[in-house]
């Protein structure tokens, strides 16, 4: 069984990009998660209990998260909790782990710059929501940046509903198929 979780933490492991028998990247790294309260006795902040997880994500995701996180980056973890009980010559323990489904860096303590990955070879084309895919022009009109930059302007006709009255020209969008916000 597993349980959604979001957890905020500091990475405490370098984290490690490994490759599966059948060729899956996957990469772990563990994630301190400690509170913060305020001791109104001692008038200051204390830190409470520390919590330590051990994240894995596979995939683009792992691949993704090896190039973007270090030792110390606090980050935003999303996924499945699981709890695993373990032995091992002789000592026992508790492994808990998060199977991460989102990783981000968490904006309160820095700047995070995103950059686009687009998959390279047609054997395992994106679909448009998935990491990696390439937005054409016919779905500027859904796009948030498409409405900001004016891109594509939706007007009602007697037939129906909205309908796209003017697409971006090819030659205006960026290598990540996006128009950029100047144009």
């Amino acid at each position: 069984m597993s349980t959604p979780v979001s957890v905020v933490g500091t990475i405490a492991t370098a984290p490690r990009l490994m490759k599966s028998v059948a060729k899956v990247a996957f990469c772990t790294f563990r994630v301190a998660s400690n509170e913060r309260r305020y001791d109104r006795e001692k008038n200051q902040w204390v830190d409470g209990d520390t919590n330590w997880f051990t994240v894995n994500a596979f995939r683009t995701l792992a691949e993704h998260a090896d190039r973007s996180f270090s030792k110390g980056d606090r980050v935003i973890i999303s996924g499945r909790l699981r709890i695993r009980q373990w032995s091992n010559d002789g000592k026992t323990g508790t492994a808990v782990e998060i199977e991460a489904d989102a990783l981000g860096h968490d904006l309160r303590w820095g700047v995070s710059r995103f950059e686009k990955q687009i998959r390279s070879g047609a054997e395992h084309p994106a679909a448009p929501d998935e990491p990696g895919a390439v937005v054409g022009s016919a779905d500027l009109a859904r796009s948030p940046d498409a409405s900001r930059a004016g891109a594509a302007e939706s007007t009602s006709g007697e037939n129906g509903p909205a309908s796209t009255e003017a697409e971006a020209p090819s030659e205006l969008l960026g290598e990540d198929g996006f128009l950029p916000a100047a144009a």
